[in-house]
């Protein structure tokens, strides 16, 4: 996770700099504050851990977390002994009762964390297995080489996840977030287990608590454009034959600031003015494929 702050203590037209030092030399925690890597003077606002800061980290932790837990499942799951054995064997009758065995470990895997699809596909990109909700799905890929998720699942080391970068699913009909772990048997990597989860997850931990205009958090991907905004709804569900992000996702644009324009200004410690004049502080973190942003109106 990487951590936005100003460096050191900055000082502000507001506070001179010998009242900076008259405070570090009476209080302790000033001294602390110095050295914390969290901005506590923030956007020419003196706050501790307060305001925009607070929230943008606690909102981060609580992805980070919902990664965490998503990873450790698929990658508990892809260590069963089934995979092993289903590789393992020659007999054909003996992998068709694995096979059967393993979409029942997806079932489990689905009642358990609500996944919207999982699947097992081999190195040529057939899939083995295949659930979709609480169903089997019996109509199986051998296209999947070509999912963003592919070669970066492969790739990966074992007893680890890879998140890809949301993307629209045909299984689901839905934007998804993806996890791929890698199986191995016998120090080989012979397939991948992947599920996906829908970006209304996501999107649900983010906004809540926020409402309005004068508080609100955002959420873009790496490719500068809006998959969470507490102040709207946005839909991850397919509409007709539209398959492109630009459909679903608007671009970002804070005051005909672009997101890497917006976090310069953030990091120089200065105050945002949104097209109203309304005046905000802001601070963010990244977190896998996106940037999360919290602002905060300080001034009408």
């Amino acid at each position: 996770m990487q951590w936005n702050h100003i460096s050191g203590c900055a000082t502000t037209s507001r506070i001179s700099n010998w009242v900076i030092l008259m405070m570090v030399s009476m209080n302790p925690f000033v001294v602390w504050a110095c050295i914390c890597p969290l901005s506590v003077f923030f956007t020419g606002n003196v706050i501790a851990l307060g305001g925009a800061e607070k929230l943008i980290a606690k909102k981060a932790a609580v992805m980070m977390s919902m990664h965490k837990k998503a990873k450790k499942a698929l990658v508990n799951s892809a260590q069963d002994k089934l995979f092993r054995q289903y590789f393992n064997t020659e007999d054909s009758s003996h992998r068709s009762n694995l096979k059967d065995k393993i979409d029942h470990i997806s079932l489990k895997v689905q009642s358990n964390f609500h996944v919207s699809e999982m699947c097992l596909i081999d190195p040529k990109g057939n899939e083995i297995s295949r659930i979709v909700g609480k169903e089997i799905a019996h109509d199986l890929s051998n296209e999947e080489s070509s999912a963003s998720f592919f070669k970066p699942g492969f790739e990966q080391k074992p007893r680890t996840a890879y998140i890809s970068p949301p993307y629209l699913s045909m299984d689901v009909n839905r934007w998804v977030l993806a996890y791929v772990t890698p199986v191995v048997v016998e120090g080989q990597v012979v397939a991948i287990l992947h599920y996906e989860h829908g970006l209304d997850v996501f999107q649900l931990a983010l906004n809540k608590g926020f409402e309005g205009e004068n508080q609100f958090i955002v959420a873009v991907n790496d490719a500068g454009r809006v998959v969470s905004d507490s102040r709207v709804t946005i839909d991850i569900d397919k509409q007709g034959e539209n398959e492109s992000p630009e459909h679903y996702f608007k671009e970002f644009n804070f005051n005909g600031r672009n997101l890497s324009e917006l976090l310069e200004t953030i990091d120089g410690g200065k105050q945002l003015e949104a097209d109203d004049g309304s005046l905000f502080d802001a601070a963010y973190r990244k977190v896998p494929h996106w940037t999360l942003l919290v602002f905060n109106r300080t001034h009408n």
